[in-house]
């Protein structure tokens, strides 16, 4: 009995390309996979029309490897759940997207965890990893840290931090003191005095620049704050919930003995992210005290939610997804220049360079703060 044909055609492969252009693979992958080295013309020519004739497809990894990077972007956030990381990756990936590149999204909420994500991030070769969280001032991953995104960008890779670290790569920040004193002013022309302050970990950037310039606008107005006002919410809404309970439970907000402010108690919370703000509204309610009405509330980022929590949400405005879209930019534009200079890593003005998408946020007025 003859044999009988499989009609089914394998798929060409490169070595088929290779063969039919008589060129060496290695020329034919240079070619097809888009190699950053140069090839003769004439092969060029001849390899990309067997290609043609031969309907061949490139391995996407492939491509990879010979340009030096994947397709790809790798987002580090320390907690996806937070609306404000939300709507950053959500800039990202709608910038990575209209340029054909896809998002790994990474969840590192400590140092060390972001060391080992940076680590397992780079073996996979993307074309940029962007670090979207502030930074535990001191760490002593932040050595360790730079060195391994350093030798990432030796490879034709880029970094890109979204908040400032003051480490040798691109930042996109937004002026978090600026903002911070900008709130507290409007909190003191409202007519209130006497704020319960919650923060974040004394260790971290973005909490201590925030905190610093609420600190600075009081003091401008010579309003001392009671030692026993500024808490730490952990930048959580449990933990901002948590916080405002411990002191409610512990007479410190309403008036009396033992109250805050030699006993006059707490007018207002000035919260340092809005999901803190968001969690102390609800504890505040579960004392009798009314958001709003007995106490004035702010917080600072501006997430979606903000708008539609009751009262809604005094609060500092940051272009979280435009953040994001920075940052991909930032990617792209490294990318750009490596492709018309064959030059890799950061050059001396790159390295460090903040990329401002806002340099005076705006203060958002809504119904948790009403004139006093």
């Amino acid at each position: 009995m003859a044999a009988q044909n499989d009609k089914t055609q394998s798929p060409a492969t490169l070595m088929d390309v290779a063969k039919a252009a008589n060129v060496s693979i290695a020329t034919a992958s240079r070619v097809l996979n888009g190699s950053t080295r140069r090839v003769r013309n004439q092969s060029y020519v001849k390899v990309m029309e067997a290609a043609t004739k031969l309907n061949y497809r490139p391995n996407a990894y492939a491509q990879a490897v010979a340009k030096g990077t994947a397709p790809n972007i790798v987002l580090l956030v320390s907690d996806i759940s937070d609306p404000y990381f939300a709507a950053v990756s959500q800039g990202v990936v709608k910038a990575a997207a209209e340029h054909g590149l896809t998002v790994t999204i990474s969840v590192a909420p400590t140092p060390r965890e972001e060391l080992e994500a940076v680590r397992k991030a780079t073996a996979t070769r993307p074309r940029g990893i962007i670090v979207a969280e502030s930074e535990y001032v001191d760490a002593p991953e932040r050595e360790p840290l730079t060195n391994e995104l350093r030798q990432y960008e030796s490879t034709g890779g880029r970094a890109v931090f979204i908040l400032n670290r003051d480490l040798p790569f691109p930042a996109v920040d937004v002026a978090n003191d600026v903002g911070a004193r900008a709130i507290a002013r409007l909190i003191i022309d409202s007519g209130y005095t006497r704020p319960v302050i919650l923060r974040g970990d004394e260790t971290y950037r973005t909490s201590r620049e925030r905190l610093d310039g609420v600190l600075a606008a009081f003091a401008d107005a010579d309003v001392v704050i009671d030692p026993r006002a500024t808490v730490n919410g952990r930048f959580s809404r449990t933990e901002g919930y948590a916080a405002i309970m411990q002191m409610a439970r512990a007479g410190l907000l309403k008036p009396g003995d033992g109250a805050l402010y030699e006993g006059r108690g707490a007018d207002s919370v000035i919260a340092l992210n809005d999901v803190m703000a968001i969690g102390a509204m609800t504890a505040l309610r579960a004392n009798g005290i009314e958001p709003g009405v007995d106490v004035g509330v702010t917080g600072f980022g501006d997430i979606p939610y903000s708008a539609d929590v009751y009262p809604p949400l005094t609060t500092v405005h940051l272009p979280l997804e435009q953040m994001g879209q920075a940052a991909v930019g930032s990617v792209l534009a490294k990318r750009d220049a490596q492709e018309t200079t064959g030059e890799t890593g950061s050059s001396s003005a790159d390295a460090g360079r903040l990329i401002y998408v806002q340099s005076a946020p705006d203060v958002v007025l809504r119904g948790s703060l009403p004139r006093r």
